[in-house]
């Protein structure tokens, strides 16, 4: 009991501010959780169908989600082309095979080799990537949160979109790819000419043009899935579905939810002691919260790990 008042009252034995509330004690909850972080990837890697990330990611999904951001912008929504789809399955499984997550591959093809790889003869094409999200809405969203990102979602010019989204090992982690292909081929744009646009390079996309044919590439990031072949999408590529046991960003966020509760009551218990007991401190309030919020930052920051390219 002694050590419990100790912990989460303050007293003279603590110097007046509960323990927990400590400088010395908030860096080390900063640095458990860091522990508790990798010590989740570790079971993750080991036992990924009992600990794991949650994921529903489908080409359909994403095709609809993309086009209502297009229609909301007032732009014609894009089509579904089976070859910018078996584009977007080379790429994935390049990605995979290789080991890289990159717009271009460690032995110089460009999105836009695939592309024509695949038979697709564009005039205008680019790519967007994503990996490890948890749903297809959650990408469509980053991708618009992201300015090139979102440029590549609105680019006007753009007829057609393909898609691949697989599940596999990528960096030695179990990773979900998504890609996405888009383009606008000569038989697309035959009652609109395309239009040129000069060089641009961005910190996220890549836009490329080429004189003859006219060829304009973007790049970003795309989540990739495994799927049979349906309407038009490359098989093998179409959805990815994972329920893990355990999802380990639900479980992280209701830790980090109950780490909150407890250290705000501590607070307000340690702020009520304090002002019952006309307790003069040296120092006030404002460091211990301010390394709290900061503890409580990091612990949040560890549950997103999707990210674009």
């Amino acid at each position: 009991m002694e050590v419990l008042v100790h912990l989460f009252i303050p007293r003279h034995t603590n110097n007046h501010r509960s323990k927990v509330l400590h400088v010395d004690a908030l860096l080390v909850y900063i640095l458990v959780f860091a522990v508790f972080n990798l010590a989740l990837r570790s079971l993750h890697r080991s036992m990924p169908d009992v600990l794991g990330y949650a994921t529903d990611i489908h080409v359909e999904q994403l095709l609809a989600g993309t086009n209502a951001k297009r229609q909301a912008s007032g732009l014609a929504p894009l089509t579904l082309n089976s070859l910018l789809s078996q584009a977007a399955a080379a790429k994935a499984q390049d990605m995979l095979t290789k080991n890289y997550w990159a717009h271009n591959s460690p032995t110089g093809a460009t999105p836009w080799d695939f592309i024509s790889g695949a038979g697709y003869k564009y005039v205008v094409a680019g790519e967007n990537l994503a990996k490890n999200f948890s749903t297809s809405q959650v990408v469509v969203d980053a991708w618009m949160a992201s300015p090139s990102h979102r440029d590549n979602l609105l680019k006007s010019s753009y007829k057609e979109v393909g898609y691949a989204v697989v599940n596999g090992v990528l960096g030695g982690e179990e990773t979900t790819l998504v890609v996405q292909m888009f383009g606008a081929s000569t038989s697309s744009l035959a009652l609109a000419p395309p239009v040129a646009k000069p060089p641009v390079l961005t910190e996220n996309a890549l836009t490329i043009q080429k004189a003859n044919p006219s060829v304009a590439v973007a790049g970003n990031a795309g989540t990739m899935q495994q799927t049979t072949n349906k309407q038009g999408i490359a098989g093998a590529f179409e959805g990815v579905t994972i329920r893990p046991l355990v999802n380990i960003p639900t479980l992280t966020r209701n830790i980090v939810f109950v780490f909150a509760g407890v250290l705000l009551g501590v607070l307000l218990v340690d702020a009520w002691v304090v002002r019952r007991r006309r307790v003069v401190r040296v120092a006030g309030h404002n460091l211990a919260h301010f390394l709290f919020l900061s503890a409580i930052i990091v612990a949040a920051s560890m549950v997103g790990r999707g990210s674009l390219l």
